[in-house]
């Protein structure tokens, strides 16, 4: 039952993500358009002359105009970039690189250790880049770019990631104290995944797809905005499109198969259950001490 609604909630948030790309547009919720309200998209408001010299010329002018001087647009220039780029490598390389680390079975409890640390130190990064971008909206927001799809989504992933840390911590506790307890002969649970984990588990994984949504939305964003030439757009958005497609294709690998392994060692283990049930006597010593050790390193 779990495991079918947090499906469907993953289902959901992506179906979100991408109608509301493409009904919403990138002027916000209110109606499509440029937020900044330009004709041609790269800043200039006129036609494009296909000269990127005097594109990115009239660009600067134009910002200058929404910034308030040429050293206010060219600080917000390099904010903008420094933005992208932390916040790309947060959900297009750490988080999805940890994550995929968790299933290599790597039978070692450093690999836990930096999944967590790796994972705090992200979000950290990616607070940084989020205040980047909450400044340039604040600077913009004259133009409407809080109506914008990509600050809003990038707001909501920003806190519902604060708790992800939260989520692992306290399934850990939990799955230790029951793996110890078992160890020792107690009654209790055995240990695998506790409902805390599975939240943990499957928001993270549409966190990572939201995420990765969001970065296009951003692109799309930058395109119409006095930052960004036409030709590059056109760059940022193959780049960023082809290692975030690598990148989920990796993850996509690494899950369903730890899925599909993960299933055929329970059903494996139900199997030995029963055999046990049904035999006279009681398990050998290296069944139980099998069945004990496999059950404390399974999560």
């Amino acid at each position: 039952m779990a495991r079918s609604t947090t499906r469907a909630l993953f289902s959901t948030a992506l179906l979100f993500a991408t109608a509301n790309a493409q009904w919403g547009g990138f002027g916000g919720i209110n109606g499509g358009g440029d937020p900044f309200g330009n004709g041609n998209g790269n800043g200039n408001g006129g036609s494009s002359s296909g000269n990127s010299g005097s594109s990115s010329s009239s660009n600067s002018a134009y910002g200058a105009e929404i910034f308030g001087s040429t050293a206010e647009y060219n600080r917000a220039k390099s904010i903008l970039i420094a933005h992208a780029v932390l916040a790309s490598l947060v959900w297009v390389i750490f988080i999805p690189s940890l994550a995929i680390l968790l299933r290599l079975d790597i039978q070692n409890p450093v690999v836990l250790r930096i999944h967590a640390v790796g994972q705090i130190l992200s979000y950290i990064i990616f607070v940084v880049a989020a205040g980047m971008g909450i400044w340039l909206a604040e600077k913009s927001s004259a133009y409407g770019i809080w109506d914008n799809s990509h600050p809003r989504l990038g707001l909501a992933i920003l806190a519902i990631a604060f708790f992800q840390p939260i989520f692992g911590f306290v399934h850990h506790r939990i799955y230790k104290k029951r793996a110890l307890g078992k160890a020792a002969g107690k009654a209790t649970k055995a240990p695998g995944r506790t409902p805390i984990g599975r939240l943990h588990l499957w928001v993270g994984r549409i966190l990572i797809f939201l995420a990765i949504i969001n970065g296009g939305l951003g692109i799309r964003l930058a395109s119409s905005s006095p930052f960004q030439t036409d030709s590059q757009t056109r760059k940022a958005s193959v780049a960023y499109g082809t290692v975030a497609a690598v990148m989920v294709v990796l993850y996509l690998f690494f899950v369903v198969a730890f899925e599909i392994r993960r299933a055929r060692y329970l059903r494996q283990q139900q199997r030995n259950r029963r055999a046990m049930a049904t035999k006279d006597t009681l398990p050998t010593y290296d069944e139980s001490e099998e069945s004990v050790g496999r059950s404390t390193r399974s999560s």
